[in-house]
C-alpha cells in the first residue's frame, strides 16, 4: 500500500510538472469581500521565478477577478487598498500572502485579507501549513528554526513551498543566498523540484553566491565606460577596489555618496579605487547625476536596468550593494556602509 501510495504522489506531481511544460499557464482568482463598503483596489505582485509581475483590479460591489499566466506555482502579494490611498502603504490586515499557480482560485474574506480564506492551490495548502507551524518564530531561536524548516522541507520534497523557504531562510538583506545554509536544504528536495524552473533558479543564485563570497576571486567582466571606452576589472589588479553598484534613481545610494566620496578623497593616493556599476537605463540620467554628486572615480554600465550584465553576474538584487577586493582581486568584504569602509581600508592600508 505504501509503495502505491508513493507511486501515486510521483506521478501526480509528474503529471503537474508536464501540464505546466503543455502550456497550461494560465490563473483566474476569484475574490469575493463580503463586508465592502468603499470601492476598493486589490493588487496581486506575484514572483514567477525571479522576477516580480503585478496585476491590478478594482471594484465597488467585493466581488474582484485577477487573471495572468503562471509556469509554475509562484509565491504571490495580495494587498487591498481603498480608492483614496493608491499611493499609501495598505491598511493592517489588508495583505495575504499567496501561491499562485495554474487553474481557478477562491479568495473569500468578511473584510480582512490577512484572514482571508483560500481554495484552489495545492501549494496554497502547504504554505498555510508552514505559517500554522512557524506562528511563534519571533520567540525562537535561530538553530530551533532551521530545525524547522528542515524537518518541514523533508516531509515536502516535491513542494514550491520549500523551495521559497529555502529562499527566504537563506538569504540575507542583500537578497543573497547563504549557500552554506541553502546547500543542505536544498539535498533533501526531489530531482523534478530541482529541475523545475525554480529549483533551476536557486541552484544558479547558489552558485552566484559561492562565486561571490568574501574569500573568492572575484568575476571579472568588461564594460563600457562613460565614454565609451571598455574598462576591464582585472585591469585595476593592485589596488584595492571598491565594486559599487548604484543608480541614479536609488535614494540610499544617492544619499550615502557624500560619504562615499570623502572615503575616496581619503584613500585614493593609498592604493585604492572604486568602480561604480550603475543600473541606470538612461545614460544622460546616469551622467547627470554622476557630475552633480562629483563622483570622479571609474564608472561603466550597459544601461539594462536590472538586466545589468554584471549585476547579474554578481547576484545583485537591491543597491545600493558593494564589493570590496584585494590587490590580487579576492573579495575581503561586502556591502560597507561608507564610515565601514573606512574602518576597512584603515585596517588594510598602510
Amino acid at each position: 500500500m505504501k509503495k502505491i501510495l508513493l507511486l501515486f504522489i510521483a506521478l501526480s506531481v509528474a503529471g503537474f510538472f508536464s501540464a505546466s511544460a503543455q502550456g497550461n499557464t494560465a490563473f483566474k482568482i476569484n475574490v469575493e469581500i463580503k463586508n465592502l463598503k468603499t470601492p476598493a483596489k486589490l493588487i496581486l505582485t506575484v514572483r514567477e521565478i525571479s522576477e516580480w509581475v503585478e496585476y491590478k483590479t478594482e471594484s465597488s460591489n467585493g466581488k474582484f477577478v485577477l487573471s495572468g499566466q503562471v509556469k509554475e506555482p509562484s509565491f504571490a502579494y495580495l494587498v487591498m487598498k481603498y480608492g483614496n490611498e493608491t499611493n499609501r502603504a495598505p491598511r493592517l490586515g489588508n495583505i495575504r500572502e499567496l501561491f499562485v499557480e495554474p487553474g481557478n482560485m477562491i479568495v473569500t474574506t468578511d473584510d480582512s485579507l490577512r484572514i482571508a480564506n483560500v481554495k484552489g492551490s495545492r501549494s496554497q495548502n502547504e504554505l498555510d501549513e508552514w505559517k500554522s507551524s512557524a506562528a511563534n518564530w519571533s520567540k525562537t531561536k535561530d538553530s530551533d528554526r532551521l530545525a524547522s524548516v528542515t524537518k518541514f522541507i523533508a516531509a515536502h520534497q516535491q513542494s514550491f513551498v520549500s523551495l521559497y523557504l529555502i529562499q527566504n531562510f537563506s538569504m540575507d538583506g542583500s537578497f543573497t543566498i547563504d549557500a552554506d545554509r541553502a546547500t543542505p536544504l536544498v539535498a533533501q528536495l526531489s530531482p523534478a523540484m530541482k529541475n523545475t524552473l525554480s529549483g533551476k533558479a536557486v541552484l544558479h543564485d547558489m552558485r552566484v553566491a559561492q562565486q561571490t563570497a568574501i574569500g573568492a576571486l572575484a568575476p571579472d567582466f568588461a564594460q563600457r565606460d562613460t565614454t565609451e571606452k571598455e574598462i576591464r576589472l582585472s585591469s585595476l589588479r593592485g589596488r584595492y577596489v571598491l565594486i559599487d553598484f548604484w543608480a541614479s534613481w536609488c535614494g540610499p545610494c544617492r544619499a550615502e555618496n557624500p560619504a562615499l566620496v570623502k572615503v575616496f578623497n581619503e584613500f585614493n593616493r593609498r592604493n585604492f579605487t572604486i568602480l561604480s556599476v550603475s543600473l541606470d537605463q538612461a545614460k544622460k540620467n546616469w551622467t547627470r547625476a554622476i557630475r552633480k554628486d562629483g563622483l570622479t572615480w571609474t564608472h561603466v554600465s550597459d544601461l539594462k536596468f536590472w538586466k545589468n550584465e554584471v549585476a547579474l553576474l554578481y547576484g545583485v538584487k537591491t543597491v545600493p550593494q558593494n564589493f570590496l577586493l584585494d590587490p590580487e582581486g579576492k573579495i575581503v568584504a561586502r556591502n560597507l556602509r561608507p564610515e565601514q569602509l573606512s574602518t576597512k581600508l584603515k585596517s588594510l592600508l598602510p
